[in-house]
């Protein structure tokens, strides 16, 4: 005998579940308001998709491959490697205007995941660190910086640029802010002579 069909549309789902984690937060979303979002039980809700945990890390890998990838193909396709990083500052600012109070997912979800999962298997920590590597990849290309010890300091500057960004957005403060942020940004990685 064949069990009921799900009546739910799982790609719309997710989309509903990225929503949620975005917009409240991983600490702030509830299975409640997952299954609310999607219009699924819980029991449909658990058998599909598991738990709040396992919704997480699913809505983070499709946020990382639609968001976050776009903007580090683009770094990459860069051929001057201090003009690919502030080029990544810039697509980040540009993405904050358009997501006004929201931020990203990723950098948000940084700052309240680090130290809740502790030292266990941690997504968000494996992105960032992803982040962080790709970065680093980018200053190191050929006619990049030579010197490892600045271009993990700039590494660790637009990391930190990403991450203020986002703060900004995540407080509301208005679009040429942001923007201005960003550029003087970039402006300063781009300019960097080491």
């Amino acid at each position: 005998m064949a069990g009921r069909p799900k009546s739910f549309d799982t790609e719309k789902a997710l989309e509903a579940f990225v929503d949620v984690f975005w917009t409240k937060g991983y600490q702030g979303t509830s299975v409640d308001d997952l299954q609310a979002a999607a219009g699924i039980k819980r029991g449909s809700f658990y058998a599909a998709f598991g738990c709040k945990d396992d919704v997480f890390n699913t809505v983070l890998e499709k946020y990382w491959n639609e968001a976050t990838a776009l903007g580090l193909n683009r770094m990459e396709t860069e051929t001057q490697p201090l003009k690919a990083v502030a080029g990544l500052v810039r697509h980040v600012g540009v993405f904050m205007t358009a997501n006004t109070p929201r931020g990203c997912l990723l950098l948000t979800s940084s700052g309240a995941l680090l130290n809740e999962k502790g030292d266990g298997d941690n997504p968000v920590r494996e992105r960032m660190k992803t982040l962080e590597r790709r970065i680093y990849s980018a200053l190191m290309r050929e006619n990049g910086i030579r010197d490892q010890k600045t271009a993990q300091e700039l590494t660790a500057f637009a990391l930190a640029c990403l991450l203020g960004l986002n703060a900004l957005a995540r407080n509301g403060q208005d679009r040429d802010k942001i923007l201005a942020a960003a550029n003087h940004a970039a402006d300063c990685i781009e300019g960097n002579t080491a």
